[in-house]
Parts: C-alpha cells; structure tokens; sequence
C-alpha cells in the first residue's frame, strides 16, 4: 500500500455526548472498509499536545479529517502553524453553521477543505471565505443500532437533543451593545416569521433596508458575533415543538442536557431521561417507534437525527425545508411539518401514533433510502471524489 492512500483522521476537541469522538471512528471504519491504512487521532487541550502530533508528521496522507477542528488555531513548539506540517488536503466537517467557525476559517491554509451539512452554508463559506481550497456540502452518515429486540408501542414521540431556555439566550441578546443587539433583534423576528430563511440572507436583507454596507470581511465578523441569534432560533422552535405535542396531550420522550430548564405545559405528559453517550443514542432510538426533530439552523440541510432515524426503521417527523422537500419523499420515506404551523406537528404525530401500516410504510422506505444513500460508507465514496 503506498503512502498516498493514509488516511489521517482527527478529533481535536470535544463535542456533545462525545459525538465527535464517534464520527471520526465511523468515518475511520468506512475508509478501512475501502482498503484504505487509517489512523485515528484523538486528544485534548490537557494532552502533550507536540508529543502527540510531532510523530504524524512528515508522512503524505490522501486526505486529514477533524470535526469542529481546532487545528487551524495550534502551533508547534516554534511558532510554526500546525497544518503546515501535514502533507495531504485537510476537511474540517463542519457541524454547526460556519458563523460559529470564523477564528479557524480565517486562520485556514491552503490545502484546508470544509465540508458543511447545509447548501445555503456551502455558499456562506464560499462567498466569506474564498481563499478555501474547497467547500463541500455533505450530511453526516448514520449507524444501525445493535438492537434487534420489539420496539416499544407507538405511544409516546422520543426526541434526542440538548435544550437551553430561550429566555435565557435571549440575554445574550438585550446585554450586547449597540448596533449588536439592534442587529440580532432584527434576525431573531425575520427567522421566527420565515423558519426557512438563513441568517445571512436575513442579515443582508436587513443592511439593505436600513441602506447600510459591510464588506464581506466585516459582514463575516458581524455574523459571528451574533451567534446567540442561532441559538435563540433553536431553542425557541425546540420549545414551541415539545409544547404544541404536550399541550395536545401527546406524550414526549427527551432525552438530553439542559431539559430542567424546561417547563412543560403538561407536565403529565413529558417524561425526562438522561443524556447518553453518542453511540448509545442509536440504541435508544432504535427502540422507538417515532423520532422528532427540529433542526431550523439547518434551513438548507439535513441534520444526522434524521438519518439516525431512518437507519433504525424509526419514523422521522422533522421541519420541512427545500433540501428535505426535493431529496425525501413526505409521508413515504419522512415525515414532514411545519415550523409556521405546529399545529401540522401535532397533528402529524396523531395520525402516525394510530396508523400501524403508515408508520411501518415510511419506516421500512426511510431505512432502504438510508442503506442505499447515508451509510459512512457512502459518506466515504463521495469525499474520496473530492480528492
């Protein structure tokens, strides 16, 4: 096996319930499985960090992962930039909107690819930050559970995700200076209004109105700086979802960090569990009948919740958007609502907790498209077009 076909795969900070840990494993697996010698990297701020890295370099690889990375902002012992020592183009699966990412982003060298989970972040990247060597937009994969018991009776709707009161992010909000706070105030009411419009399209909308320009260096940095719009907009719509299937007396499931923070407004109704580690999520799902997901940070995308479900011949009632609308099939592969109407939410899980064959139908077609199109397998192929 010659050089060119290493394939170096890091995870470089941690991200929650040790998922970053576990992508970088089953990307690892998926290019062993297509005869590749893969290395997997995984350390902390607390490790050696020269100890760890110095060995990995002076070797070509075909191609360096991270998620999240926190490369890009390392040097070695000398000063010298981290990333210049590796000989191979470097991905940096990016999990969250690329706002969240701009102090890596503008720090990247040449060879630094990004692979992004939504086509309206693709274009953020592209336009923001063009000195890129590349930007891709590509889902996650999904993983099948071990389980092979009976799933449990299709009484409840599970939903997997961490929570934080959108009262309190709405702080981060109202004690930023101006035209900071002005500025978020103003995304915060388009999104609530159009779920499906991106933040930087809203943020340029709202410039032109007020007929003010920002280069894109500057709009880059704005938008960074306004990340607590994002985490508004999640958390409200994670909230308005548990409360329009509580208050319709629809039993929920959540599992995650944060959901003590939530009051319910059917407390009857909503039943708490811990959160578990990644690789155990696959389990809990699997055990499940119907998965909810409310994913408005990805406008443009698909978030891996989706997949999970599909992976696992688990219903998937998730926020429409136009990626989902022109790649799935509503009501055969997916199921679909909207955020602008919660009521097509509640009612959505209505139907699907009493109709066997309609759950069973889009369960069995959401596992054949996962096996076909979603595995880390597939994930694997497509980047290694890329290179």
């Amino acid at each position: 096996m010659t050089s060119k076909e290493n394939i170096l795969v890091f995870c470089s900070r941690e991200i929650c319930y040790c998922s970053g840990n576990f992508f970088a494993h089953q990307l690892g697996a998926a290019f062993e499985e297509l005869g590749f010698e893969v290395q997997v990297c995984e350390f902390t701020r607390e490790d050696d960090f020269d100890k760890i890295l110095e060995p990995l370099t002076g070797k070509n690889y075909r191609a360096i992962f991270d998620f999240n990375s926190l490369l890009p902002r390392l040097e070695m012992e000398d000063g010298t930039p981290f990333m210049e020592q590796l000989d191979g183009p470097f991905f940096d699966y990016v999990l969250d909107h690329p706002l969240f990412h701009y102090n890596a982003l503008v720090r990247s060298g040449k060879n630094f690819h990004t692979i992004v989970l939504d086509e309206g972040q693709r274009e953020y990247v592209r336009t923001y930050h063009p000195h890129l060597a590349g930007v891709h937009m590509l889902p996650l994969g999904a993983t099948e559970a071990l389980f092979e018991g009976t799933k449990n009776p299709a009484d409840k709707i599970l939903f997997m995700g961490t929570y934080d009161n959108p009262d309190s992010v709405y702080e981060l909000v109202t004690s930023s200076p101006e035209p900071l706070q002005t500025f978020m105030k103003n995304l915060i009411e388009q999104r609530l209004a159009d779920p499906c419009l991106p933040m930087e399209e809203a943020f340029r909308r709202y410039l032109k109105e007020e007929d003010m320009e920002l280069d894109d260096g500057n709009f880059s940095l704005f938008m960074n700086a306004m990340y607590p719009v994002d985490a508004y907009i999640r958390d409200h719509f994670r909230k308005a979802a548990i409360d329009e299937l509580l208050a319709k007396k629809i039993p929920v499931l959540v599992v995650g960090e944060g959901w003590h923070k939530y009051t319910p407004v059917n407390e009857t109704y909503l039943i708490k569990e811990k959160p578990v580690l990644f690789e155990l999520s696959f389990e809990k799902i699997a055990r499940e009948q119907l998965l909810l997901n409310v994913s408005p940070i990805f406008n443009r995308g698909l978030h891996d919740r989706v997949l999970a479900g599909m992976a696992n011949k688990t219903v998937v009632l998730t926020d429409e958007n136009p990626y989902l609308r022109t790649r799935f099939k509503d009501r055969e592969n997916i199921a679909l609502y909207s955020l602008k109407n919660m009521e097509s939410l509640s009612e959505l899980a209505g139907e699907l907790m009493e109709n066997s064959s309609l759950r069973e139908n889009i369960a069995e077609q959401g596992y054949q498209e996962f096996a076909a199109n979603h595995t880390w397998s597939e994930r694997a192929k497509t980047i290694l077009s890329w290179t």
